[in-house]
């Protein structure tokens, strides 16, 4: 099988064949990457579209520096925040992705990953009520199986800003999960635990087939 460098050398050579394979063979994570971060499912296969688009028309300015995953998913981090400015437009003149949420766009809008348990629903739910900063980061995490490292490498930021993020991150989601999971209960305090995230995601992997 050849490398993504292989598939995009030949592309660039004319080999339209070539990129289709490269497209295919990184469709599913770019499409996971903005399923749980738009107001309305169409939406996301809009931004997947504008993100290959992307990819598309700046191929002749990628020199290589970065794998080609990390150049996937560098543009379609450019495209998310572009989707968000544009949907802030009339709210505010400038934002700060460490403090803004996907939730606060249309606090009606439910996400588009569909869970069957109570917990699991709320672990999506809760990811959707932190800082688009944090959320990327820990999708990336739990979505993609990613460690700090690739997170990093992916994002092109410090590693140390990444394990910052993600354990501010992990304690954002876990007060926003237990607040939404002892709405209506009658067994007292919930403690949620990085274990419970973990199955959680776990959850959402399996159900959803990634």
């Amino acid at each position: 099988m050849r490398s993504d460098k292989e598939l995009f050398e030949a592309w660039r050579s004319g080999d339209r064949a070539a990129g289709g394979e490269l497209v295919d063979r990184h469709f599913a994570a770019i499409s996971r990457f903005f399923r749980n971060k738009v107001l309305q499912p169409e939406e996301a296969d809009e931004l997947v579209s504008q993100t290959f688009l992307a990819f598309t028309a700046s191929k002749e300015r990628f020199r290589g520096d970065a794998s080609v995953r990390q150049y996937f998913f560098a543009i379609a981090h450019n495209v998310l925040r572009n989707y968000i400015r544009a949907k802030y437009k009339r709210q505010r003149e400038e934002l700060d992705f460490s403090e803004v949420c996907v939730q606060e766009l249309d606090p009606a809008s439910p996400s588009s990953i569909v869970m069957h348990r109570r917990e699991a629903r709320s672990f999506v739910q809760s990811l959707r009520e932190i800082p688009v900063g944090d959320q990327v980061i820990l999708e990336l995490m739990y979505f993609e199986g990613l460690s700090g490292r690739q997170i990093a490498q992916l994002l092109e930021i410090p590693e140390g800003t990444v394990r910052g993020r993600l354990a501010r991150g992990k304690q954002r989601l876990r007060e926003r999960v237990m607040a939404a999971l002892q709405t209506g209960s009658s067994t007292g305090d919930l403690q949620v635990t990085a274990d419970h995230l973990d199955q959680w995601a776990r959850e959402v992997r399996a159900q959803h087939g990634w």
